[in-house]
């Protein structure tokens, strides 16, 4: 099972001639939102919406600090406050609409959702184990797959390509949503999509024209590569 590019093309945005049949470079900062109270306490957000601690509220002065002088074009974000919380300094700064998306919500956990992780009884920890064994396709109830969120996400990912070719761009997501996010603009399948690691300080940076590159910005550096979960830097 691949991610790529989508074929879904949503009329509802400006659309771009295209030059010679290839994309303009995009480059499309990726980043997760700040540290919140819940993420702080282990439990399972989801389309619930609290708001950042006072950890994640620096970090969203980093990611200012970050992307404070680059030529941005436009901010995204999800319509949970985290995400926009997490973009309002650095969208202030530059003087920038905040643009919240519903597509770039966090995948729907149902009945897990305000549930502490490690605190599960045996009924939500089998829905747990059986959603992490198929998370394409199993749905704990009231929740969404995988499939589900790479639905949405993928006919924004195609007006993204059409309306910011040659443009520099933020998105301010989620765990989830970022993985697939990543996985389309990358190509990459879907079994090295599950294991992309982002904490909330961590940025991404895609550069994708008729080929596609991706960078991390960690401990104060970019370098090329992905962060996978539990392994080193993969090109």
């Amino acid at each position: 099972m691949y991610l790529c590019k989508p074929k879904t093309v949503v009329q509802n945005w400006p659309q771009k001639k295209r030059k010679g049949g290839l994309l303009e470079l995009i480059k499309i900062y990726i980043a997760r939102h700040g540290e919140t109270i819940w993420n702080e306490e282990g439990r399972i957000q989801g389309r619930s919406d609290p708001g950042l601690s006072p950890k994640g509220y620096l970090q969203s002065l980093e990611l200012r600090h970050h992307l404070k002088d680059r030529p941005l074009s436009a901010i995204y974000t999800s319509t949970r406050q985290r995400s926009i919380l997490t973009a309002e300094p650095l969208a202030n700064h530059l003087g920038l609409a905040i643009q919240s998306q519903p597509e770039l919500d966090e995948i729907a956990f149902g009945i897990l959702e305000g549930k502490l992780l490690h605190h599960f009884d045996e009924e939500l920890k089998s829905e747990w184990e059986r959603f992490k064994d198929d998370r394409f396709v199993y749905r704990i109830p009231g929740a969404e797959n995988y499939a589900d969120v790479a639905s949405r996400v993928r006919p924004f990912v195609e007006r993204l390509l059409q309306v910011h070719e040659g443009e520099e761009i933020l998105i301010v997501g989620h765990r989830v949503v970022n993985r697939l996010l990543i996985g389309m603009l990358m190509e990459y399948p879907a079994e090295k999509v599950l294991k992309i690691e982002q904490t909330n300080d961590m940025l991404y940076l895609v550069e994708k024209n008729s080929e596609a590159k991706i960078y991390h910005y960690m401990d104060g550096q970019i370098r090329e590569g992905l962060v996978l979960v539990g392994e080193e830097v993969i090109l």
